[in-house]
């Protein structure tokens, strides 16, 4: 197993990923996969043209209804479609607050929300179950899952680029880098792992907790959303209140998925990072109190803090 992927390994041990070549053009980069066997999920990265540090809360929001347009697409027909936000927020945590870092950045901070790092990331799920014929069509098997799902990663970045974002199908390689950064895995611990013939088990799940390396992480879900649009709170301006509460990092996922009745289901997951038990305390009580500010009902996830996890990394959301 790949370092970067031991954690989400650890987490799922049937978890494995794949490199899918697109035909013989040599110009196009291959697709990265992961899957268990009975789903495959590939991953982009979008940005928008304004940096984090340059962009207002509410600035070019993702538009969810190209993600959501994505769920069915040639009659191949998704499982979910994950939108996960990562969010380091600046100053950094453990700078002293009368640093020059500190003093510098807190009023651009205070007036743009903006985080020191924040990545964006799409999951596409694919159940070839869900369209044996899109699947036979392209080959079967295997292989035809492949053609089938990167097919949609390919139309997803495409319609994305048109609406004004880099959008970039990650390879293999960058796929197990998005899902290590995702649970702030520890890059020391990872480089180390990969030279050790006996790599040590690197997570371990509590009751209101789960750790990786020397990093803490507790899972929320969103059992209650806040009245959403004109008038009202707008969603990017929801997120942004979640995760910018001081932490290591915040991760927010929002799965979209479609229901029986040709309607889409949307489940929302929260989860916070700090590098100790009293940090994450501290954190997990911002949060709590940043959700009630909005109206956003979260449920800590207890002895269920390891279901949460796989539904926050960029692995196509909560089955």
């Amino acid at each position: 197993t790949e370092p970067g992927l031991a954690p989400a390994v650890e987490c799922d041990p049937s978890l494995r990923t794949y490199s899918h070549n697109r035909g013989d053009d040599r110009d196009q980069r291959p697709v990265g996969m992961v899957g268990d066997g009975g789903f495959l999920t590939a991953v982009l990265q979008v940005e928008s043209d304004a940096t984090a540090l340059r962009a207002e809360r509410s600035r070019r929001p993702l538009p969810v209804g190209l993600v959501r347009d994505a769920l069915e697409v040639d009659g191949i027909r998704l499982e979910s479609a994950q939108i996960v936000l990562h969010t380091q927020p600046a100053p950094a945590l453990h700078l002293p607050q009368q640093s020059v870092a500190v003093s510098n950045y807190a009023p651009l901070q205070a007036q743009t929300g903006s985080p020191a790092v924040r990545i964006t990331w799409i999951a596409l799920k694919l159940d070839p179950e869900l369209c044996p014929e899109a699947v036979a069509a392209r080959g079967g098997g295997v292989i035809g899952a492949q053609k089938c799902l990167a097919r949609v990663a390919e139309h997803l970045s495409s319609r994305l680029s048109g609406a004004g974002f880099r959008a970039s199908v990650l390879t293999e390689e960058e796929l197990i880098a998005a899902v290590a950064t995702s649970a702030c895995a520890n890059p020391m611990v990872t480089a180390q792992a990969g030279r050790s013939e006996a790599p040590q088990r690197r997570t371990e799940e509590s009751g209101r907790s789960w750790r990786c390396d020397n990093r803490r992480h507790t899972t929320y879900w969103v059992r209650r959303w806040p009245q959403l649009g004109a008038g009202t709170i707008q969603l990017p301006q929801l997120v942004a209140q979640l995760t910018t509460v001081p932490a290591l990092a915040t991760t927010f996922s929002l799965t979209l998925a479609q229901g029986d009745q040709q309607d889409v289901t949307l489940t929302g997951h929260m989860r916070i990072t700090g590098r100790s038990d009293s940090e994450l305390t501290t954190a997990r009580r911002d949060l709590e109190q940043a959700a009630r500010q909005v109206r956003t009902g979260l449920v800590r996830l207890d002895r269920e803090q390891l279901p949460g996890v796989l539904a926050t990394l960029p692995l196509g959301g909560a089955r």
